[in-house]
């Protein structure tokens, strides 16, 4: 059996290269409270938009089409239209805190059967559900015939299967609530967390991680334009304001080396950056036909100096 994480990254991989509708949003009943963290990916809004209707169609020149027909005769599951959405949930800061649930439409009695032919699968009892846990670290669950949950720890697990179960606060008592609230109707990605230089310390140099607090990153489309806002808070005004004129300045740079090189590729100068106390907001709208080309090499020019 393929580790839980394989199944993770080739749905997003499928989202970041690559009829009537049923959004598939973030739903706050499986998000504990004391989640640090929270990313959802909605598919059926991203197959939905511009962006996903010209992956989609570039599937083959991506090279994904090979990798994406494996993993259907492997799973019975088509990636492209069983999978509505994608929800990681981070309980702490090591991978075994994370619980990845996945909504859409499964063949459960297949999926089972493929556990069972593992030497290594157990069946673990948890009050209505059923814990399946295969290669020593891997723990899954149906939570319902729509809705698996896959994690690398079983007290992870059990602590979101507890929230849905009502036996634990949600989310909605969580200060990630507000920027739940905030996250526009629109919107096939949103990634919020409690505190990035606190899950981030150990492994970044880079300033503007170190002081970011909380942050609510939310990509959608508007009119086929990719709408990408990012809200941050952190620790002071003055952090606030530096961080703006930072980022101001390297946009400046990166234009400028574009320039030098006759290059086609620019970085787009209505990018809005702004700061409200310890508040920065910066929200970018670019064409998404322009971001395909660039992804595709389309565009003449390289932003690395």
């Amino acid at each position: 059996m393929k580790k839980a994480v394989v199944l993770f990254l080739t749905v997003l991989l499928v989202f970041i290269f690559c009829s009537e509708l049923k959004a598939s949003s973030l739903q706050k009943s499986i998000v504990p409270a004391e989640a640090l963290w929270v990313v959802h990916v909605d598919l059926i809004k991203f197959k939905a938009s511009r962006l996903g209707d010209i992956v989609l169609n570039e599937i083959d020149a991506l090279g994904l089409k090979d990798k994406i027909g494996r993993f259907q005769k492997q799973f019975k599951m088509d990636l492209l239209n069983d999978i509505d959405g994608v929800t990681a949930i981070g309980l702490g800061k090591d991978e075994n805190d994370i619980v990845v649930c996945l909504k859409g439409n499964f063949n459960k009695d297949y999926l089972l059967g493929l556990l069972g032919k593992e030497d290594s699968h157990q069946e673990i009892p948890y009050g209505k559900y059923t814990l399946h846990n295969w290669d020593s670290d891997e723990f899954g669950a149906f939570v319902d015939d729509d809705l698996v949950l896959i994690a690398q720890n079983k007290n992870t697990l059990i602590r979101v299967l507890d929230v849905i179960s009502g036996k634990k606060a949600d989310i909605s008592s969580s200060s990630l609530m507000e920027y739940l609230k905030k996250v526009p109707s629109n919107a096939y990605v949103s990634a919020m967390v409690k505190d990035i230089s606190a899950i981030s310390e150990e492994e970044t140099d880079v300033f503007v991680f170190k002081k970011m607090k909380s942050a609510l990153l939310t990509l959608a489309e508007v009119k086929e334009n990719l709408d990408l806002k990012l809200d941050f808070m952190v620790d002071t005004i003055e952090d606030a304001n530096n961080i703006e004129n930072a980022i101001k300045g390297l946009i400046a740079l990166a234009n400028m080396h574009l320039s030098d090189e006759d290059s086609e590729l620019r970085i787009p100068k209505d990018i809005v950056i702004s700061t409200k106390k310890n508040k920065v907001q910066i929200e970018l709208v670019y064409p998404t036909d322009d971001l395909v080309n660039i992804l595709l090499g389309k565009v003449k020019g390289n932003l690395f100096f």
